[in-house]
Parts: C-alpha cells; structure tokens; sequence
C-alpha cells in the first residue's frame, strides 16, 4: 500500500533535501518502487536538485508546470514529461528523473498563494488524480519552516522522517516540530506516523555526535524513533551537487563511486522500507 512521507526538520542545513532526493531514487533503482518526489519547498532545492538547467528555466518561466498549477487552481490529472516542451501546461506537473523516479516540481510563486484556507488542497490532489494507486511510495520534501507549505505538506501524508544533523540547533527543533505536529492533529483529526529520525552529516569522531546521540536515547520515544542506519559527512556527496556531477549525471549517492556512502544509503533506504512496511 502507498504511503505518501514527509521529510521534514524545523532547521535548515540538515541534509533533509539529499537525503529525500536520494531515498527516493535508491528506492526506485535498487527495489524497483516506483516512487514520486513532491517539492513542496519554495527554495526549489529538490527540484534544481533533480531537473537539467533547460527544465528549471521552463518552469520558472512556466509556474503552472510546478506545484503552483496544483495549488493555484483546481488540480488536473498530471502526465509523464521527459521534455520541456508540452502544448498543455496545465498536464506537465510530472517530470521523469529516472525510471520509475517522477518529480513535481516547486516554483518561486507558491510563496505568493493563500494557502490558509485550503490546507488540504495537496492531499485532494494526491487523492483525485489516484497517485496512491500509480506509486509505491510519495515522498514530500518539505521546508524547514513552519509555514502554510509545511502544513498542507504534513496534511497530505501518512507519515514523516525527521532528518538530524548531530548538532544541538538540529536537536531543538525536534520538540518544536512535535508539539507543531500534535497540534495539526488536534485540530484537522489527521493522524500521522512518525517513522523515525535519520542521523546525517555524521561525523563519529566529533565529541557532539555521541552527545547527540545520548541526548536522542534519553527519551525513550525519541530512542525508538532512530534509525541504526545514518549518513556519514563525505566530501563525495559535497561533489555529486557541483555542476561537473550533474553534467554528467551522477548527482546521486549510490553512483558517485563512494563504496562507504554507498553502502550506508542503501541500509538507510532498506531500514525506511521496514519501517514503512513497503
């Protein structure tokens, strides 16, 4: 059964767009899953993350190719773009990355929207357009605010995955994120699965990685939630979002070569999949 997850952290720079992009397309080309990334970050990371150049400059110049098509008017069935070019706009909110790896990109304009009256306006979407019947797995890459985008975000899913950098700035936004989510439930009755906490950006050597780590398995809900697969701090993933990589099409973390970071990307996928019952 399909489960729509959102990757989420109250902090920035935690590693949580890498790591959403890179679940999803280790799922889709180790497991074969056949999984959708949705961008529902206004800085478009995932979306320049994923996309060649000439495809971000078409949807910048075509806003309703992007989620803003899904949230600024009544959603329409997508269709599978490999190309810029399309005579309907209003069906080309799905790219292609890979083989079984879709995309639905963010744009600029969605920060301009009055998302506050129809939070679950993302949710219909995934429902009307029977995406949960397509794909094994929708994953939305969510901004590290709390925001009308962070909400309708958390509305659509089943369940989320909160990327934790080791540092204690990281650490605190978890209890924000926990009394924010408990409040969604209270007042739209939405249950969501939290799935667990992804150490990334690990360095075992540092002093505050075991600190954090300690902190984490003090509270035993927290203790629960963590994940034994964690993403190390390598100069390789540094190297897969330089331009050279994605010219070459090798942004991704199981292809850059790295064995260790391979290796760890794929017990983290595999521990996601178990937890997620996939």
């Amino acid at each position: 059964m399909c489960k729509v997850v959102s990757f989420i952290n109250m902090k920035g720079g935690v590693g949580k767009t890498t790591l959403s992009v890179n679940v999803g397309y280790t799922l889709s080309t180790k497991f074969d899953k056949k999984v959708l990334l949705i961008d529902v970050d206004p800085q478009m990371n995932a979306t320049q993350y994923t996309l060649n150049q000439t495809q971000v400059i078409d949807i910048m110049e075509n806003p309703k190719k992007s989620i803003y098509g899904v949230l600024v008017e009544e959603p329409k069935i997508p269709s599978i773009k490999h190309e810029p070019e399309c005579e309907d706009s209003s069906l080309c909110e799905i790219f292609e990355i890979a083989d079984n790896f879709h995309i639905i990109p963010s744009h600029l304009n969605i920060m301009g929207l009055n998302l506050i009256e129809s939070p679950f306006m993302l949710s219909k979407f995934i429902k009307n357009n029977n995406l949960k019947e397509i794909y094994d797995v929708i994953i939305l890459d969510s901004p590290p605010t709390i925001s009308p985008y962070t909400r309708i975000s958390l509305l659509a899913s089943d369940a989320y995955i909160v990327p934790l950098k080791p540092d204690f700035l990281s650490l605190f936004g978890l209890p924000l994120l926990e009394g924010y989510i408990s409040r969604l439930r209270n007042q739209f009755d939405h249950d969501l699965d939290f799935v667990g906490i992804i150490l990334t950006m690990v360095a075992p050597e540092w002093r505050i990685y075991g600190s954090i780590k300690e902190k984490l398995k003090e509270n035993p809900s927290w203790n629960e939630k963590l994940f034994s697969s964690e993403l190390k701090n390598r100069t390789s993933i540094q190297n897969a979002l330089s331009q050279e990589y994605k010219e070459r099409n090798l942004p991704y973390i199981i292809e850059l070569g790295d064995k260790v970071i391979e290796s760890q990307m794929i017990d983290v996928t595999e521990e996601f999949m178990q937890r997620l019952r996939l």
